[in-house]
């Protein structure tokens, strides 16, 4: 057990189902989570029940919400907002037919299968702050990022009385009580102390549960600084170079003025312009000049303080920067293993390399897979992959997806979303379903627009699957594809270099709503976008108007027509492009 002193609040007595509201503000940081959740504490006599909502230091836009029976049900939503900068109310409602997770009052997932009736013991309410042993969830654990708090606001239940309540869906809730955390309320609440499990790196006390300014405060501490104090001074992690700039990320949220101050910073033989501090307080982007991309430098930092009052301050600091080394296109990697003909070896995603995975573990397969010539490729996969990272110039790119499911042999056993930036691509991705097992299967991501020097994508369990090592969302390879860079004038992106028009893949694809289209035309024309059968059949025309040069796109919900493959038929001053279409209602 490490030297770390984490916290937990739970509640006295335990509740049966209900509607369970928090508004809290996570800690940042590698390796930590902080939590608000239900969890049946006389496991293992009666059977495990658990519902989660899990906020990683780690990931700024992602939110796990979780069931745990014998097993997890994890979907890692991804969100539209950085949860780490401010308060955001988060909830579920636990029901004997469903759990439907909510952010800022809206339901953002609902699980209904059959593990849901296995949620049936009554289970105290509990917030937490720890550091698991999981690097491959939570990021490898650095304590120079102690201490870490995370802050909550208030916390509501409502009981389950369905036909006769209040609140919440169909107000089948009835609102029992909230609490602002004016103060610590011993009728309700506990502190765990002196409490941990094999998993926790950290050792709950009740020093570290703090009642301060209307808000708990659930402190991540070493086990000489405990509660909620800091006394430690600001560090620097890491430094990356990147064109005429550097990104320096500190241990914590820093002083707004002497973490901006140019002349805190200096290396030799470049000049530092200026220093702007990121929104997470934690990033310091730093604008230099003379600054040659082949050559080593360290970054040298002085006097920067905290945002603690009163403020710690930074001795000097000697670092050396991480330098990039470009990519060549177009790019292949073996996403689950070494190098294989052209496909570069996968990696963990750091300041210091071009591309890597966050989260997830690899598994490889010894059968034959079909409808390849590239089977070493599709026999290892990444597995419960959250996040996957390339580094690329600004512009416009393609990434196909390679994927083979060997564990599961039936259809919505595993399926799953891909994000690209900040959009759905693809929904319910279900590749037993569209292949059958261990069999190739690419999917392309096309018109993808990367305009801060990092293409992302992301992944979310829609059916997580059973156990650990073959579940959640999983990639075998991909190959992305630089299709045009932009250029700059006056410091604006204008339209890149690219044919006279070019449709961009829709997405969601496949898709169950509605969809969007993009375009672009380099002139201005005639434009028609129609939907065809795959025997040629016109059944919906969506455009048929003037377009001026530039980009475009249209909404198109497809509620007209039956599930099944479509032509998507974009014609422009009589150049034709097209794209596949899926459609699954």
């Amino acid at each position: 057990m490490g030297a770390e002193r984490g916290a937990e609040l739970r509640t006295l007595e335990p509740v049966l189902y209900g509607k369970f509201e928090v508004r809290y503000k996570p800690a940042q940081g590698e390796g930590l989570v902080s939590s608000f959740f239900v969890y049946n504490d006389d496991t293992p006599n009666t059977p495990w029940v658990e519902v989660d909502i899990e906020l990683l230091g780690r990931f700024p836009r992602v939110v796990d919400l979780n069931t745990i029976t014998n097993t997890s049900h994890l979907r890692t939503h991804f969100n539209p907002f950085n949860t780490h900068l401010d308060f955001f109310e988060y909830g579920f409602e636990w029901t004997p037919d469903y759990v439907a997770w909510f952010i800022n009052g809206e339901e953002v997932y609902r699980q209904t299968a059959d593990h849901v009736a296995d949620l049936n013991h009554s289970a105290k309410i509990m917030m937490n702050i720890w550091n698991p042993i999981w690097d491959d969830w939570v990021g490898l654990w650095d304590d120079r990022v102690l201490p870490r708090f995370a802050y909550y606001d208030w916390v509501g239940y409502a009981s389950y009385t369905p036909g006769n309540g209040d609140t919440g869906t169909d107000n089948n809730f009835t609102h029992q009580w909230q609490d602002d955390f004016n103060e610590f309320d011993i009728n309700r609440w506990e502190k765990s102390d002196n409490h941990t499990w094999s998993s926790n790196q950290s050792i709950f006390i009740k020093e570290n549960a703090v009642f301060e300014n209307g808000h708990l405060i659930l402190c991540l501490t070493n086990d000489e600084h405990i509660g909620y104090q800091d006394q430690v001074k600001p560090y620097l992690l890491w430094a990356r170079a990147g064109g005429d700039s550097i990104i320096a990320r500190f241990s914590e949220e820093l002083d707004p003025h002497t973490s901006q101050t140019e002349n805190n910073y200096s290396i030799s033989g470049v000049s530092v312009i200026s220093a702007t501090l990121m929104d997470d307080l934690r990033t310091v982007n730093l604008k230099v000049s003379g600054m040659l991309l082949d050559n080593s430098y360290n970054l040298i930092v002085l006097g920067i303080k905290d945002d603690t009052q009163p403020p710690n301050t930074q001795t000097i600091q000697s670092l050396q920067i991480d330098m990039p080394q470009p990519l060549s296109f177009p790019l292949r990697i073996n996403n689950a293993g070494g190098e294989y003909n052209d496909y570069l070896a996968d990696q963990l995603w750091s300041s210091s390399v071009e591309y890597g995975h966050m989260n997830g573990n690899y598994q490889f397969e010894e059968q034959d897979i079909i409808n390849t010539n590239q089977e070493e490729l599709y026999r290892s996969s990444l597995n419960r992959v959250v996040s996957y990272k390339v580094r690329v110039p600004n512009g416009i790119y393609s990434a196909t997806i390679k994927l083979s499911e060997n564990h599961y042999d039936e259809e919505a056993e595993r399926s799953f979303d891909i994000f690209a930036e900040d959009s759905m691509w693809i929904s319910e991705l279900d590749v037993y379903a569209l292949v059958g097992q261990n069999s190739a299967f690419d999917t392309t991501l096309d018109g993808i627009w990367v305009k801060d020097g990092i293409l992302d994508f992301y992944f979310s369990a829609v059916k997580y699957g059973e156990g650990y090592e073959y579940a959640g969302p999983f990639i075998n390879a991909m190959v992305i594809e630089q299709d045009s860079l932009f250029l700059l004038e006056t410091g604006l992106d204008i339209l890149p270099l690219m044919d006279q028009i070019h449709l961009f893949q829709n997405y969601p694809n496949p898709f169950n709503s509605s969809t969007i289209f993009r375009y672009t035309v380099s002139n201005p024309g005639e434009t028609k976008l129609n939907i065809y059968s795959v025997t040629g059949q016109m059944v919906s025309q969506i455009i048929n108007h003037h377009s001026s040069k530039g980009h475009h796109q249209v909404q198109w919900s497809g509620s007209n027509i039956s599930s099944g493959l479509y032509i998507a038929r974009l014609v422009h001053n009589n150049t034709i492009k097209t794209k596949k279409i899926l459609l699954v209602k």
